[in-house]
């Protein structure tokens, strides 16, 4: 079972991420990670993410990430204004 996240576990994966990526791009974070950065509540049980562009090195790298950081990782779905379609990350 992984750990809850928080602010410092999500840092943490955003700068692991970052050291994987090999072109410019951006990466969207929603639901209870975007809490938790603003302050909102203190830990989340996963952390919803989307890559524009998606970059398979960084799909590539979550499985590694999430099991150095201890950290549930989700894709949200292409359609994620409305978040109802995260996809785990396996």
């Amino acid at each position: 079972m992984r750990a809850l996240a928080d602010a410092e576990r999500i840092h943490r994966f955003m700068r692991a991420l970052a050291e994987s990526a090999r072109q410019d791009g951006r990466v969207y974070f929603t639901g209870g990670a975007t809490a938790v950065l603003l302050g909102w509540r203190p830990t989340t049980i996963d952390v919803d993410l989307r890559f524009v562009p998606e970059q398979d090195v960084l799909l590539r790298a979550i499985p590694t990430l999430k099991e150095q950081l201890q950290i549930n990782v989700e894709l949200a779905s292409p359609g994620a204004g409305r978040l109802g379609g995260a996809q785990p990350v396996h």
